[in-house]
């Protein structure tokens, strides 16, 4: 019965996390064409992301209640509980790029932003397929990816003077954290190896 239970949940698991991967491209386009309708797009999306988080946390909470998981089986179900709340984190930081894009001055948007957002986007692909797959290789890229988000965010702030551009800037590094987030618990979850706040 618990493994049924699981397949379902890894399920669901995906479908979020293929969720998220969509609010934040949607953003990105938001980001490129400053279009009111994306914004709006961006926002239905992220109530989506909102109430798959609570279906989630009810399926988790029934599954370690009820069937009594151990080993890997519960650390699968601990690490999906904090990896959704990443999920819809994932939603809220992407609504605020979409905002943000809207009053963005100056019309082209820089190289360094534009190389913040592909490097934002290739973490969260990483940890999506790290999550999918239980895939370390994949959860080890992101964690590098990460130092990479932090160094560029560094340099962008350094210079700006836009509120809205630095407000998109802390967003892009914070879905970066948010992948990291997501790639530990991966490693958790296979390895029983807790990584967080480590060099």
């Amino acid at each position: 019965m618990i493994h049924k239970q699981l397949e379902e949940l890894k399920e669901h698991v995906s479908l979020m996390a293929r969720r998220a991967e969509a609010i934040l491209d949607l953003a990105l386009e938001t980001l490129e064409k400053k279009e009111e309708a994306l914004f709006q797009k961006t926002v239905a999306m992220d109530r989506e992301l909102n109430a798959m988080e609570i279906q989630m946390d009810d399926k988790c909470m029934r599954l370690l209640a009820l069937q009594e998981p151990f080993a890997l089986d519960f650390r699968y179900i601990f690490s999906s509980i904090k990896t959704t709340r990443d999920l819809e984190r994932i939603g809220d930081e992407s609504k605020t790029i979409a905002r943000w894009s809207l009053r963005l001055t100056g019309g082209q948007v820089s190289d360094d932003l534009q190389t913040l957002a592909s490097k934002a986007r290739e973490a969260l692909k990483e940890a999506v397929q790290a999550l999918i797959h239980s895939d370390l290789d994949a959860s080890n890229r992101v964690l590098q990816l990460e130092l990479e988000v932090d160094a560029i965010e560094e340099k962008i702030l350094e210079v700006s003077t836009d509120i809205s551009q630095a407000l998109i800037v802390r967003a892009l590094e914070r879905i970066g954290d948010l992948a990291t987030n997501i790639a530990e618990n991966v490693i958790f979850s296979v390895k029983a190896k807790d990584i967080r706040h480590s060099s």
